[in-house]
C-alpha cells in the first residue's frame, strides 16, 4: 500500500491528466467529422537495435497518409507521447501530446477551425488565461520586421484579421522577428499558444505543406503540450 501523502500528490496528477483527454476526446466527437488515429513509436532493430523514439508525431502521420490517401480529406486527431532530448543533456524526455490535423480542405476555413477547437479546449481549462503568438514560418533567421506597411502586406495577414474578428477576446501578439518552434514543414501562418499564469508554451500549430515522394499533402493543424497543461491547472 502506497503511504497517503504519495498516493495523494500523484493520484491527483494522473487525475489531470485522464480528465484532459476525456475532455479532449468528448470534444472531437461532438464535431463528428474527426477520426481519432493512433499513433506508436517505431522499434527500428536493424538501424539502431533500440526504439526509434518520436519526437514529432504530426510527421508520422503526414507520412502515413501520403502513402495511401494523399487524395482525400482528412479530419484528424491524436493523443500520444513524444520524446524529445533535453536541451541541457543528452537524455531524452517523454512528454504527452493532444493534437488535430485538417487535411487537404480550405487553407482559411481549416485555420479557422483549427484555432476555434483549440480556443474551446483552452477555455474550459484554463479561461482566457492564455495568449496566441502569431509568426511567419517564411521568415529566414535573423530576418526582422519592423515597419507596420510591411506587416500588413505579409501572407499572415489575412489569418489575423479573420482570427480578430473571431475571437476579439482572446489575447495575442505579433513576432516577426525569428520562429524558435516552426518545422520545416510549415507554411501560410505559424503560431504558438503560451500561459499568461506562468509563460508556459501549451501549444503550438500552424498551416503546411508536406511533400514526399512527389505526392503533396497542404493542411492545419496544432498540438498540445499536455504536461505544460496540467501544470497551469
Amino acid at each position: 500500500m502506497l503511504v497517503n501523502s504519495f498516493d495523494t500528490k500523484f493520484g491527483k496528477t494522473a487525475e489531470k491528466y485522464e480528465n484532459l483527454d476525456n475532455h479532449f476526446v468528448t470534444l472531437l466527437k461532438k464535431k463528428k467529422l474527426y477520426k481519432r488515429i493512433f499513433t506508436s513509436v517505431v522499434i527500428d532493430k536493424k538501424i539502431t537495435h533500440n526504439i526509434t523514439l518520436r519526437a514529432d508525431i504530426t510527421g508520422q502521420i503526414l507520412n502515413s497518409i501520403i502513402s495511401q490517401y494523399s487524395d482525400f480529406k482528412h479530419n484528424l486527431y491524436y493523443m500520444g507521447d513524444v520524446f524529445k532530448s533535453d536541451i541541457l543533456s543528452s537524455d531524452f524526455k517523454q512528454f504527452r501530446e493532444h493534437g488535430l490535423e485538417i487535411i487537404n480542405q480550405d487553407k482559411l476555413s481549416s485555420f479557422n477551425e483549427a484555432t476555434s477547437i483549440l480556443i474551446q479546449y483552452l477555455n474550459a481549462i484554463i479561461k482566457n488565461e492564455f495568449c496566441f503568438i502569431f509568426t511567419d514560418p517564411k521568415l529566414k533567421k535573423n530576418e526582422f520586421i519592423f515597419n507596420k506597411k510591411k506587416i500588413a502586406s505579409t501572407s499572415i495577414n489575412p489569418f489575423i484579421k479573420s482570427f480578430s474578428s473571431k475571437h476579439s477576446k482572446i489575447k495575442t501578439k505579433l513576432n516577426l522577428e525569428t520562429n524558435f518552434f516552426s518545422k520545416e514543414y510549415h507554411e501560410d501562418i505559424f503560431f504558438y499558444v503560451y500561459s499568461t499564469k506562468s509563460k508556459k508554451i501549451l501549444s503550438q500549430g500552424g498551416g503546411y505543406k508536406y511533400k514526399k515522394n512527389n505526392k503533396i499533402l497542404n493542411g492545419f493543424g496544432f498540438s498540445c503540450n499536455v504536461d505544460n497543461l496540467v501544470e497551469v491547472i
